[in-house]
């Protein structure tokens, strides 16, 4: 993991084409926007948000889903320094799951994969059925409990369901990461 000074944390979001990708980043950027005029990512995108309560800065990006930006070779600059991978699916649709192992096999070329944070993160959870969440349950379990994946959130950016819950436990998470680190030195 590499932190600034300043306390500056890179989080990567990543994962299917139209998950919510991009709304969940508007969201832990404090940033109102119209999910109506939000558009798909075209390559890549980030904010810089700043927790006062902890001192802490995130530098969220969101990384195009689509798998021509996955091989266009922008992807190992992007993730040079992250502190954390959010890998993003879509609760409302069962096969976006799926793809999560290509992200993770992805995000595993950084050179630190162990010493980021990795959650899976289910997003559209206000739009996902009752049976869908059940054949999700089944399929999610393989990422869970492992040493990939440490921690899963199921949120609702348009609901504004488990974002701050989700946000929290990060924003935790990176300052023991950071403490850690620094012990190490």
């Amino acid at each position: 993991m590499e932190t600034s000074r300043d306390g500056l944390h890179k989080v990567v979001i990543l994962g299917t084409p139209r998950a919510g990708k991009t709304t969940l980043m508007a969201k832990l950027s404090n940033h109102n926007l119209d999910e109506e005029k939000i558009k798909s990512t075209i390559g890549v995108d980030f904010h810089v948000v700043q927790y006062e309560k902890d001192n802490i800065r995130l530098q969220v990006w969101d990384y195009a889903g689509q798998a021509h930006f996955r091989d266009a070779g922008i992807f190992q600059d992007m993730v040079q320094g992250a502190s954390a991978f959010l890998f993003c699916y879509d609760t409302s649709n069962t096969t976006s799951i799926e793809e999560i192992e290509s992200w993770v096999e992805i995000a595993k070329s950084h050179n630190r994969f162990t010493d980021t944070l990795r959650y899976l993160v289910g997003l559209k959870v206000d739009l996902t059925s009752k049976g869908q969440q059940i054949a999700l349950n089944n399929l999610i379990q393989k990422y869970l409990g492992g040493e990939i994946i440490q921690k899963h959130f199921l949120v609702s950016s348009r609901e504004e369901l488990g974002i701050e819950i989700m946000t929290e436990q990060l924003v935790e998470d990176l300052k023991k990461l950071e403490k850690n680190h620094i012990s190490k030195k």
